[in-house]
């Protein structure tokens, strides 16, 4: 058993440097030794999938699948496959499927956000890659595909960024100043060459707010029970200080509702003034 595992690792190094046909092959026999082996099937599957053998990758990633359902990586090689064939709606399907089986992963909503993009679904596809920025806030190709589609000429009623602008020219308390008299919806996405960060607003009010390092909360559904309300607040300051110290990037605000309810909100200004309170404590 060891030495299949062995061999996996071996494949995969070998498909990951272009030698498809020859990982292809070391994955066969290990498939043939543990065909009940879900892992391994989808491995086999994301090999062939890689060598564009994409009628072959949809088998082997549906066998996975019969193997073990719950396979998030056997669903989402799925639907990267359907990706590959332009059969977008059941790629779209298959991230969603991916999401719910991996919630705590981007590369579900990620793709799933991609695949509604495709099939003209810009509004549910913006949704599903904040969702994405939300768990992955450093992950470039994210804030790169949420920055495309708000620079997209949009039709009714798919909501444009409405508000954009350089940090070093607005800084993050004015535009949440603003946000704040304008009680504004949605979320506003702060990038820089430290990463990206996401603050979630409904009706000028904080819900929540992430940036790389800082582990989100707030944004539970209000029929669960909350985390406690001053965690979430300090949580949101914490958030929104390392943004501040971000001297160099740009933001853009996302408007729509959130996925979900919030069951805690709080006053901008309460928390910017808190925010000021802490940073000169820190200086």
């Amino acid at each position: 058993m060891a030495g299949d595992r062995a061999t996996v690792v071996l494949a995969i190094a070998r498909s990951r440097q272009g030698r498809h046909e020859e990982a292809i092959s070391l994955l066969s026999e290990v498939a043939r030794r543990r065909p009940t082996d879900a892992s391994v099937q989808a491995d086999l599957a994301m090999a062939l999938l890689s060598a564009g053998r994409l009628e072959d990758a949809l088998c082997g990633f549906s066998e996975a699948l019969r193997l073990d359902p719950h396979s998030a990586q056997a669903q989402c090689g799925l639907g990267l496959a359907y990706q590959r064939l332009d059969r977008w709606r059941e790629a779209a399907e298959a991230f969603r499927l991916t999401e719910a089986l991996a919630p705590d992963q981007a590369v579900g909503p990620f793709n799933l956000g991609l695949a509604l993009h495709a099939l003209g679904n810009r509004q549910e596809a913006r949704r599903a890659l904040l969702r994405a920025a939300t768990l992955a806030p450093d992950d470039p190709e994210i804030i790169e595909a949420l920055a495309a589609l708000a620079a997209e000429p949009s039709n009714p009623p798919v909501p444009p960024a409405r508000f954009s602008g350089d940090l070093g020219s607005f800084g993050l308390p004015e535009v949440l100043e603003l946000m704040r008299v304008q009680r504004k919806t949605g979320a506003l996405v702060i990038s820089s060459r430290q990463g990206a960060g996401i603050v979630h607003l409904v009706q000028g009010r904080l819900t929540s707010a992430s940036a790389p390092g800082i582990q989100r909360l707030g944004e539970r559904p209000a029929s669960e029970a909350p985390f406690s309300s001053d965690a979430v607040f300090h949580q949101i300051v914490d958030a929104l200080g390392a943004m501040l110290s971000w001297r160099e990037g740009a933001f853009s605000f996302h408007p729509g509702d959130p996925p979900e309810v919030p069951s805690i909100s709080f006053d901008t200004q309460r928390v910017v003034m808190e925010l000021f309170r802490t940073t000169e404590e820190r200086a």
